[in-house]
Parts: structure tokens; C-alpha cells; sequence
């Protein structure tokens, strides 16, 4: 059987930014709700992985803004998995306003790691066999490397990872990434600008106590490049590139 995720959020006053407006985070946040909800549908969610040794990884997420929901509004969020291979399987998402107005979309790739050994793994079989639904248009799959490389320079910032910042599978959330390399843009660009393009691409995991250092460099009057790297091992644990317009 096939499994399309539609959820509605009404965005609450936590989940809005200083403008009123959705904020990427939350977003995020409302999309891996979703995935989750779907990936239990086809029982291959992060506690039946987790029975067999083995935990979700995101490799890489590219969503694309287009407007912006405001305080009390509310979202549709639909996700469903596009295509499966031997290490990955690949996730589109749509966001519509309540008059269906597209607000987002993005697409991602997803992989499975030991949990006794942290390494990445083939896909197992019972991910492999599940049946992707055909009515759908999917966006194009996302290459494995990305097209970018991270910045230079000196960090902008150090933050050490903290127990609220990992998730279940004991390591550092998606979305925590996110939140800390957006707060590294100028003032200006938080503050007059929209986030219209974010492109991430996770390389390894970070965990609990971890002190991470974040660098991100100014590429374009309308685009970043960040990066996120382990203080002790100088491992790169993400690249990331960001697109922005005007908001004013």
C-alpha cells in the first residue's frame, strides 16, 4: 500500500519570528513531524529502524520559500517518499496555504546508519520493498554532492550541543543546525530579508556535549555559504548555502 502524509498546522506564537511571519525552524519542525507520521504508515518509522539497530539519517535538504504564513494562520503540509536505491531513499514535500496557495516546497534525501557502530548502511530490505505512490509528481532528486564548498575564515560562532538540541537517535537535530547557521547572517540580512532558498548538505553527526564551530561567508548580495565543523576533529558536520530577497 501507498501512503501520502497530509497534516494541518495552525502556527502558534511560539512558532513565529520577530516580523510575525512563520520561522524557517518551526517550519522544519512541522515538515519532520510529517515525514515521521508517514514513515510510521509504512513501518519504517524511527522506533521500528531502531528495533533492528539501525536510525534515519537526513543527508541532504533543499526547500525553497515562497511566501510566508503569518501568526494564527494555517498550513497543509503533505510529504510522501518519491523513489527508493540501494543506500537512499528520497522525500519531497509541498506546503500550501489554506486557499492552496503554494508557500513551499523542498526535497531531501534520507539514509540509515548502525547504531552500534554510527556508520551509514545499505538500506535494509523492509525499507527497500515499500510501494511509492505513482499520482505524484516528483521534484528532481537532490545529487550527492553538493555544487558549493564551505567557507572560509574565522568562526563566527562556537556552541556546544545540549541535551534539548539531540533527538532519539542520540544525535544532534536537523533543525538545531539550522536554527544556529541562520543566526550567523548580518543583522541587516535577518532583518530586511526573507530566507528563500536554503541547501544543506549533513556529512557527519554531531552529539551530546560536542562543541561545534560555525563559519558562514557573505558569497553574493543574495546568497551565503555556511559551514559547521566538530572544534576537536576539525570534521566538516555540514555545508549549507542560503538565498535571500528582499522582504521590504
Amino acid at each position: 500500500m501507498t501512503y501520502r502524509q497530509t497534516d494541518t498546522y495552525r502556527i502558534r506564537s511560539g512558532e513565529i519570528d520577530a516580523n510575525g511571519r512563520l520561522s524557517v525552524p518551526a517550519l522544519m519542525n512541522m515538515m519532520q513531524e510529517s515525514a515521521n507520521r508517514n514513515a510510521l504508515d509504512y513501518s519504517i518509522g524511527i522506533a521500528d529502524l531502531a528495533r533492528q539497530g539501525f536510525g534515519w539519517v537526513l543527508m541532504r535538504l533543499r526547500i525553497n520559500l515562497h511566501r510566508y504564513p503569518l501568526y494564527g494562520q494555517s498550513i497543509r503540509i503533505t510529504t510522501y517518499p518519491t523513489a527508493v536505491d540501494k543506500y537512499f531513499i528520497y522525500r519531497d514535500f509541498t506546503v500550501l496555504a489554506e486557499d492552496g496557495t503554494r508557500l513551499a516546497d523542498a526535497c531531501s534525501t534520507w539514509l540509515t546508519f548502525s547504531m552500534e557502530r554510527r556508520t551509514m548502511v545499505p538500506l535494509p530490505e523492509f525499507i527497500r520493498q515499500i510501494t511509492l505512490p505513482t499520482d505524484v509528481n516528483s521534484r528532481l532528486q537532490l545529487p550527492p554532492k553538493p555544487d558549493f564548498l564551505p567557507p572560509d575564515g574565522q568562526p563566527a560562532r562556537s556552541v556546544d550541543v545540549g541535551w534539548y538540541d539531540i533527538d532519539q537517535n542520540q544525535h544532534t537535530n536537523n533543525v538545531a543546525y539550522v536554527q544556529w547557521l541562520l543566526e550567523t547572517v548580518d543583522d541587516a540580512t535577518l532583518q530586511m530579508k526573507q530566507l528563500s532558498e536554503l541547501d544543506v548538505f549533513f556529512r557527519t553527526e554531531s552529539r551530546w556535549h560536542d562543541r561545534l564551530l560555525i563559519r558562514s561567508r557573505l558569497e553574493s548580495s543574495e546568497s551565503w555559504l555556511h559551514g559547521i565543523e566538530h572544534a576537536t576533529t576539525g570534521k566538516d558536520v555540514l555545508l549549507a548555502r542560503s538565498r535571500w530577497r528582499n522582504s521590504f
